[in-house]
């Protein structure tokens, strides 16, 4: 499959979320944006099958540094009750 896997969401965000950037907060989340749209991009393309090896990279540019540790960290402990219920189960 090639192209548009989510609409070409990330140039919606590029190109149309147009918006006065007259303060600092502005200017910064304008620039998030940007990084946004290009993380998406990546996805899109992954997505679709058309590649994108820095996918990674752009998601990581829009994160905090601990985002990623905190995702792991709640799934390893969802994972760890999903594993104590059935170990619950079959020791009944």
């Amino acid at each position: 499959m090639s192209g548009g896997s989510m609409n070409y969401l990330y140039s919606k965000i590029e190109y149309d979320a147009v918006f006065k950037t007259d303060t600092p907060e502005r200017k910064a989340f304008r620039k998030h944006l940007v990084k946004v749209a290009a993380a998406l991009r990546a996805i899109e393309w992954n997505d679709s099958g058309d590649g994108a090896s820095d996918e990674e990279e752009l998601i990581r540019a829009c994160l905090s540094p601990t985002a990623t540790l905190e995702a792991v960290t709640e799934a390893a402990q969802k994972a760890l009750d999903d594993l104590g219920a059935e170990l619950l189960k079959v020791t009944k």
